[in-house]
């Protein structure tokens, strides 16, 4: 989501106890999250989230919706199914809350590239972190 002034009302709406939905721009979420899903924010407790599932933060007046990887002392690791890295540490009190997908749009099927499986494997390695990070957590 763009840093906006809907951005920033959806912040302080789910800042302030209010479940919100918005559709989701970009592709670091994919294939579980697709450009164009429309998802629901309910806020939660930073404490109540678990290792792979998938929240939403504000960063920089806008609104991030990645899978939790594991929590740290220092504070939050996230990252996008998609991406190759993890997300700069997030600080409990940047998380919304825990996002719900609610609809996808539409898919058309095609024949998958090279890059299609090279965002499979890395969003795999991801669920995989978050699973072992859940194991020795909790």
């Amino acid at each position: 989501m763009d840093a906006d002034l809907s951005a920033l009302v959806l912040i302080d709406l789910l800042r302030a106890g209010r479940t919100a939905r918005f559709t989701v721009r970009g592709g670091s979420m994919w294939p579980a999250v697709r450009d164009g899903a429309r998802v629901e924010v309910t806020p939660c407790t930073p404490a109540a989230l678990r290792p792979g599932e998938l929240a939403a933060f504000a960063r920089n007046g806008t609104i991030v919706v990645h899978r939790l990887v594991t929590p740290t002392n220092a504070g939050f690791v996230f990252r996008g199914d998609a991406l190759a890295q993890d997300d700069p540490l997030v600080a409990p009190d940047m998380i919304l809350g825990r996002v719900r997908v609610i609809e996808r749009p539409d898919w058309t099927p095609r024949l998958p590239g090279v890059r299609d499986a090279a965002l499979l494997l890395r969003a795999a390695r991801v669920r995989a972190r978050c699973w072992w990070s859940a194991l020795t957590h909790w």
